[in-house]
């Protein structure tokens, strides 16, 4: 996974909508390989969906509000969505997975 030190940080909530569409469905693997590609990355720190499945948040690492645009416009569901996002000034948060060396 890439370093993600020194980038700033926005959270982006997504407001999804009331009527979930087939189309919408039908997207969803897509939306997954993107997600994933990000995370490896370092592009996506975290990605969360509200139970009610009416939002979904996403904290991305970015070295340009321009870059953070164009990553969410890479997400195969933005088109259904409406987004706000806001610059943060960290994020914390605990993994419970150890770490692995590939060497």
């Amino acid at each position: 996974m890439s370093d993600t030190g020194g980038n700033t940080r926005f959270m982006v909530e997504f407001t999804l909508p009331h009527d979930f569409t087939r189309e919408m469905a039908d997207t969803i693997p897509e939306q997954r390989v993107v997600v994933d590609r990000h995370f490896y990355n370092g592009k996506i720190l975290s990605y969360t969906l509200a139970s009610d499945r009416s939002k979904l948040w996403s904290v991305f690492v970015c070295n340009s509000e321009a870059e953070l645009i164009n990553l969410i416009e890479s997400l195969p569901m933005t088109r259904f969505f409406d987004y706000n996002y806001s610059q943060i000034l960290f994020h914390e948060m605990v993994s419970h997975f150890p770490s692995f060396s590939l060497n």
